[in-house]
């Protein structure tokens, strides 16, 4: 019953001191662990991993080698590479939490542009008679379309922005001397060593007695006459063999030494990083049509019976015929149907309307002197 408690008191104490040689994480350092894994997942939850993808993965990465480090726990470099991994995920996450959130306010609307005041009818639209006017021409009020012109206009189309590319981080497989069996003691109980000695062992003591003869010291028996002789008897001894303990028992320390093994581990070689790449802004170009004149009566210069004969109208005939009015038959008659194809021609073409001006017979083509 002494034995058994002795060695469980001998078990306590090599407990205890492989605990106090740093074999086993410390409270400390699982109380650190769990402050930055709670730090890491308030970055999560903030949107870090879309916002910070670089900083969120760096952090990622050494809290999963911390991890490790508690799981795997044994000697002092383990302590000092927890203490630099928990040192980087404590500030990659602070950097990924003051980079969030990332959303962009949408851009605010463009006030619309007051509209702009009609253009002025010019002052040829208001004159009663016809200004330099030459005898033998013809002038009619014309309606004149309003008029637009097309303007070329450069207009941003995107805005300028950046590109995040996130490159990973690289791991390598290494091998690893690490420890499988601390170091220890057994005891062993040495039995005791037994001999055989051999030893004389008195079996009578060296006495006197008196005997019949004669001798140096005599007496007379007077019972019977007889002359007593007092003879030394010497001692008797007797040769025993015994069993001896020649070594008493004890007990033997055997120092075992550590046992450590080789494994395959997974090491981060670099860790992620980001590339920024700026995207120009991107301008378009646009066709916008603006009115610079309001329509209008104006006069125009026509032909008539006094400057146009059938010649003339027979090439306008042909003309709006080979620009795909048709005129009715080409037969120098400036009839209804030629008109028809007239004003049709003319809406098309944005001219003038109502009357043949010389406008519209200079867009078909014809030269009149």
């Amino acid at each position: 019953m002494n034995m058994s408690k002795k060695w469980m008191m001998l078990i306590l104490l090599i407990l205890v001191a492989m605990i106090a040689s740093g074999c086993f994480p410390s409270r400390e350092a699982r109380k650190t662990y769990n402050e930055v894994n709670e730090l890491f997942q308030k970055a999560t939850a903030a949107g870090a991993k879309k916002c910070a993808p670089c900083q969120y993965g760096t952090a990622e990465a050494y809290l999963t080698e911390a991890g490790h480090e508690i799981g795997e726990w044994s000697h002092e470099d383990h302590s000092f590479h927890f203490d630099a991994s928990i040192k980087i995920v404590r500030e990659k996450s602070l950097e990924a939490l003051r980079l969030t959130p990332c959303e962009k306010p949408a851009p605010r609307a463009r006030a619309p542009e007051p509209p702009k005041p009609a253009p002025v009818v010019k002052e040829r639209c208001q004159e009663l008679i016809p200004p330099t006017a030459k005898p033998g021409e013809c002038y009619a009020r014309i309606l004149v379309p309003e008029r637009y012109q097309t303007f070329t206009e450069r207009v941003l189309t995107r805005q300028a922005s950046e590109k995040i590319e996130t490159i990973p981080a690289k791991y390598e497989t290494v091998e690893q001397r690490v420890l499988v069996k601390e170091a220890s003691r057994r005891f062993e109980e040495v039995p005791a060593e037994y001999g055989w000695v051999e030893e004389k062992v008195l079996v009578e003591a060296a006495h006197s007695e008196w005997k019949k003869g004669r001798g140096i010291m005599e007496k007379v028996d007077n019972a019977t006459g007889e002359i007593m002789c007092l003879v030394e008897i010497p001692a008797k001894y007797e040769t025993v063999r015994r069993r001896v303990v020649t070594k008493p028992a004890s007990v033997r320390v055997v120092e075992i030494p550590a046992e450590y093994g080789t494994i395959k581990v997974t090491k981060m070689v670099s860790p992620p990083q980001e590339k920024r790449i700026p995207i120009p802004e991107e301008y378009g170009t646009v066709m916008r049509k603006e009115k610079v004149a309001d329509s209008c009566l104006e006069w125009r210069r026509v032909l008539c019976e006094t400057n146009m004969g059938p010649e003339v109208v027979m090439k306008i005939q042909e003309a709006l015929s080979k620009a795909g009015y048709n005129p009715g038959p080409i037969d120098g008659n400036y009839g209804s149907q030629t008109r028809g194809a007239v004003a049709s021609y003319q809406k098309a073409k944005g001219l003038a309307e109502g009357e043949l001006t010389y406008e519209t017979v200079e867009s078909l083509g014809i030269k009149i002197n």
